[in-house]
């Protein structure tokens, strides 16, 4: 039975956090040592126990501890009301919003490890609910997309979605693998929207019906981006990282 919520000092918790954090990161969750992982927060054994049920429950809380401050600051947008005008410019600003998160908290460089290199945590743990909003939700905001007339029909949607996860799963691993917020640069943020639209955006005089408008009101490029042979050259911004925050 777990362990009803207990208060930790702020700053104790801290040290365990980020030790355990950067355990887990290192040795995945299977081989993380416990007993290492209190000797480096300072804590005793007897002190864990007063507050967690055992590892799993620490993971557990680390994971959520860092998820909410990755997701400081950042607003998912309500995807069901994004019209074609409004839908890149959205997501443009949701991978400059947690570029910025992940700036302000680089203690949450290790939830990004966690998330792309462990896979030895339980399946009924926060890391794989994690793993798992961030695949429904870039499922959902795909089929938007494919809605508005933004992706490509001439393919299935599902691959369109696997897709969109394998290059944000790719930059984003790449970025954490080198600890910094963007790869190649400050621009690798959208830099990855430039890339996923080259691969499931309607191709011109291509098989898709419903192509997006290009100029105007309906214009659906991001701030500062320009359309050139299908694909957007968007404006530099920083990396996003795996996080789900709150609904805009």
């Amino acid at each position: 039975m777990a362990r009803p919520a207990r208060p930790i000092d702020p700053a104790n918790e801290e040290s365990l956090v980020l030790a355990a954090a950067q355990a887990f990161a290192t040795d995945g969750y299977q081989s993380a040592s416990l007993n290492e992982i209190l000797q480096a927060a300072g804590w005793a054994k007897s002190s864990l126990y007063h507050y967690f049920d055992g590892k799993k429950a620490l993971h557990d809380h680390v994971v959520a501890v860092l998820r909410a401050r990755l997701g400081d600051g950042v607003t998912l947008p309500e995807l069901d009301t994004l019209s074609a005008a409004d839908f890149w410019p959205a997501m443009a600003r949701l991978v400059d919003e947690l570029g910025r998160s992940a700036a302000r908290h680089p203690e949450t460089r290790p939830l990004g490890v966690m998330y792309h290199r462990d896979d030895s945590a339980d399946t009924d743990s926060a890391l794989q609910r994690l793993r798992t909003d961030v695949a429904d939700w870039l499922a959902r905001a795909v089929r938007r997309g494919l809605t508005l007339g933004l992706v490509r029909d001439d393919i299935p949607a599902e691959l369109a979605v696997e897709l969109v996860i394998a290059v944000l799963s790719v930059l984003d691993r790449w970025a954490v693998d080198r600890a910094l917020h963007a790869p190649g640069g400050s621009d690798a943020a959208r830099l990855s929207l430039t890339l996923i639209q080259g691969l499931i955006a309607p191709r011109q005089g291509g098989s898709t019906s419903r192509s997006a408008p290009r100029h105007g009101r309906g214009d659906t490029r991001p701030p500062g981006g320009s359309v050139s042979d299908g694909s957007v050259a968007i404006a530099p911004g920083p990396s996003p990282a795996p996080a789900m925050p709150r609904s805009r």
